[in-house]
């Protein structure tokens, strides 16, 4: 399957996975959306065969759907549901409640999950924050932190007729790297490394 062709599919809410790691924290935003779509973020086939070899697999929770095509790429879908919320061509609001990316090291027995997403663009740059989530502890309670988890490049937005689509080349933050992988026990996430691309289809209601 290529690219482009995975990219439809998992728009469309295809054939997914879900392991119900309950990511706990995930909050729903404060408006009434106008808008219906989604946003994919593909992780790129160069990128699943090193987290694949860490032992880290990434799996869908509530209404989030990740797919993979025969390239090896992977995606995970965002569906626009709930309270998301939309600025034509520059911003998306994720409504939290409708789940995130769980991950999973398996050696290690460490998960982490990401949600309530909010994606930014201006010009050709842009940003993707979310919320990470991480195990619970009697000590600290529930880990929750909010950051910048994505740049974005290369950004493109058009409008359509029914909504608006954006696209764009996405690079991991240094700060989203090394929580990821204090969180997972591992150190297969780098700081600035190129992670794959973003793709947002927005439907005006």
């Amino acid at each position: 399957m290529a690219r482009r062709q995975l990219l439809r599919s998992v728009l469309g809410l295809g054939v997914g996975v879900s392991l119900g790691l309950g990511l706990v924290g995930f909050q729903a935003g404060a408006a009434q959306a106008d808008e219906r779509g989604s946003v994919a973020i593909m992780f790129s086939e160069s990128v699943v065969p090193e987290l694949f070899k860490a032992g880290v697999f990434m799996y869908g929770a509530e209404s989030v759907e990740v797919s993979m095509g025969n390239s090896g790429a992977l995606a995970a879908s965002f569906p626009l549901t709930g309270d998301s919320t939309s600025r034509p061509t520059t911003s998306i609001s994720v409504d939290g409640e409708v789940g995130g990316i769980s991950f999973y090291n398996g050696p290690a027995e460490a998960t982490a999950g990401l949600g309530s997403l909010v994606v930014r663009r201006t010009g050709r740059t842009g940003t993707v924050t979310g919320k990470l989530i991480g195990p619970f502890s009697m000590e600290s309670g529930q880990f929750a932190k909010t950051m910048t988890v994505f740049t974005i490049s290369g950004a493109t937005a058009r409008r359509t007729s029914s909504g608006w689509q954006m696209q764009g080349t996405l690079t991991l933050t240094a700060d989203a790297a090394s929580t990821l992988n204090t969180l997972l026990k591992t150190t297969v996430f780098t700081a600035s490394a190129p992670i794959g691309e973003i793709y947002a289809q927005v439907q005006s209601r």
